[in-house]
């Protein structure tokens, strides 16, 4: 190859008006999708701000593919009702993330209890968030007339009779009971 075969090879690998070596439109289309994964699992994570509390303990979103949001649900009486709010979805979703403007076209609705469930803690997993057996467990307050209770709370009266302090002494019934039904 000659000398001047050798300058033409090496000029296509040189920069064009400012370009660094490694911004080809490989990486930059690498780091734009990449940018719109990390978009993605932030409004996984945020979904509760866009659909409200509600609705957010029943639905995920799970992929956005071609302009399809795609949202898993644990009944379908909640996709049918976020299909009501189709708009108003998208548009939130597009003033939170900017980059997922024009990406997220319409809504689609799939109903898998049991794959919703393996989603949602999933994503508490990488949010540190509690899972739904944490919840259901943190959601199982004992009544004060629930058989547990009365007799918890008779083991501690029992315990604290001989505390003279009214107020320490109810104050220690509580944190007993408290530890033995938790």
């Amino acid at each position: 190859m000659s000398l001047k075969g050798i300058a033409d090879l090496l000029q296509q690998f040189a920069p064009r008006n400012g370009e660094n070596y490694d911004k080809s439109n490989k990486s930059q289309t690498r780091n734009l999708n990449a940018s719109e994964v990390f978009d993605f699992l932030t409004l996984a994570k945020q979904w509760h701000e866009i659909v409200g509390p509600k609705l957010a303990v029943h639905t995920i979103p799970v992929k956005n593919s071609n302009g399809v949001l795609t949202v898993l649900t644990d009944h379908p009486v909640y996709g049918q009702e976020l299909s009501f709010l189709h708009t108003p979805i998208i548009k939130k979703i597009e003033m939170k993330f900017p980059l997922l403007k024009g990406k997220v076209k319409r809504l689609n609705f799939q109903n898998d209890p049991v794959f919703f469930k393996v989603k949602v803690e999933s994503l508490a997993k990488m949010t540190n968030k509690p899972t739904i057996e944490t919840k259901e467990k943190e959601a199982t307050r004992y009544h004060q007339h629930s058989p547990e209770y009365k007799a918890a709370k008779a083991e501690a009266i029992e315990q604290f009779q001989n505390i003279d302090d009214l107020e320490a002494r109810e104050a220690m019934i509580s944190l007993y009971v408290q530890f033995k039904l938790s």
